[in-house]
């Protein structure tokens, strides 16, 4: 299914707007409907793959979903009713903005709307993961089992964000202390040496002169420089909104290497991961891809998801459709067509899962392992070049005399 954006009005007159997942502008529209709302404007919402690697997202964090389901499976087995259930977790949660959401569902649930209809509302606050498995629960009353699954599901995929976070901290550190220290250095250390050479009127080296004219370019143009750096940022961020340059960016930074590879496993583990667990929440495979390619980080392997499910809908298998693709790792592939031959797909995916997950911790140590020591390299290179080009005038003065 598809995600829409909608603003109308209640029975009562009141302005509402939110978001509603369907297949078809039509379907949205008699779903809505169904729910008592006068339709005024409907659009398709913008696809939630897409978001590249470390990029984030304007939604609310999986530490705090982690937590919230956590509290939903604890009280809804205690036996409270799910009204109470959704007053009592929006008075334990800290997160302004999850706080609202909550409050404006029970609302609407007390008023008879179901709770993922009422939930997808928030579209833009809440993942699609969340909100179909929410719908899956419902409709199996299995909530509680499904809100226990996503408050792992959510676990896992805030500790792996944050160790991912983590270790790029020193790296990012370290480069961002060479770059001030190289500017503070050619704009204020360089010209006052260059003054100095200048009084004496030596015969500088060609390093020397290359460095002093270097100082003197950057001093010159270096807010020209930063403001066509940011311009073409901006730029990027606003091609993104297209959705095929943004697939178009995201297979390109497939093919980056080790990077690449690292955001290849990412995606194989985000597929693994939600597929799994929209299984176990009890959707269809299909409606299940559809969830799982709107959560990919990757928009190409996100956009080569989202094409298997009419060959899933047409009885093909989901590990030959992947396989056609080839956006996907050779594992992948295999290890889904061993789940659908033996009938054990939900299981044989989390085990991918968490192969998948270890196997990003591990590429992502190793890269940044790498990186280190190239860092501080560069840097010793880049010092050592400054100074040369400093020293070296005063060794020629020094052996005139």
């Amino acid at each position: 299914m598809k995600a829409f954006n909608y603003k109308g009005r209640s029975v009562s007159g009141a302005s509402v707007d939110g978001v509603v997942e369907a297949n078809t502008p039509e379907e949205a529209i008699e779903k809505l409907r169904e729910g008592g709302l006068i339709v005024e404007s409907i659009k398709e919402s913008a696809p939630a793959g897409g978001r590249d690697l470390f990029l984030g997202s304007t939604r609310t964090r999986d530490k705090e979903l982690s937590v919230m389901c956590n509290q939903f499976s604890i009280i809804l087995q205690a036996g409270m009713p799910i009204v109470r259930t959704l007053e009592l977790v929006a008075g334990q949660t800290t997160d302004k903005r999850l706080k609202t959401v909550l409050n404006e569902v029970a609302s609407d649930v007390s008023a008879g709307y179901g709770l993922a209809d009422s939930f997808s509302k928030h579209g833009k606050d809440l993942p699609s993961t969340f909100i179909e498995s929410v719908r899956a629960g419902e409709a199996s009353g299995t909530l509680e089992e499904v809100f226990k699954r996503m408050a792992a599901y959510y676990e896992r995929s805030s500790k792996a964000k944050s160790r991912a976070k983590s270790a790029l901290i020193y790296p990012a550190f370290v480069a961002v202390l060479a770059v001030i220290v190289v500017a503070i250095i050619m704009v204020f250390a360089v010209p006052a040496f260059a003054r100095t050479f200048e009084a004496m009127n030596l015969e500088l080296p060609a390093i020397t002169r290359f460095l002093i004219d270097s100082s003197n370019w950057w001093s010159k143009w270096f807010l020209l420089v930063a403001l066509i750096v940011v311009l073409a940022l901006l730029a990027l961020q606003l091609a993104k909104r297209n959705k095929s340059f943004r697939e178009s960016w995201s297979k390109l930074g497939l093919s980056i290497p080790v990077l690449g590879k690292i955001s290849e496993n990412n995606g194989a583990h985000q597929y693994a991961s939600t597929m799994s667990m929209m299984m176990a929440a009890g959707l269809p495979v299909t409606d299940a891809i559809d969830v799982t390619a709107r959560s990919l980080s990757n928009a190409y392997m996100a956009s080569c998801l989202a094409s298997t499910q009419v060959d899933v809908e047409a009885g093909k298998p989901l590990s030959t459709s992947l396989a056609k693709t080839k956006a996907f790792p050779d594992l992948v592939v295999e290890m889904t067509g061993i789940g659908e031959q033996t009938g054990s797909l939900e299981n044989t995916l989390e085990v991918m899962a968490d192969y998948y997950a270890n196997e990003v911790e591990t590429t992502s140590t190793r890269a940044l392992s790498l990186l280190e020591p190239i860092i501080i390299v560069v840097l010793a290179a880049v010092v050592c070049f400054i100074l040369l080009a400093v020293y070296l005038p005063m060794f020629t003065m020094y052996g005139g005399f």
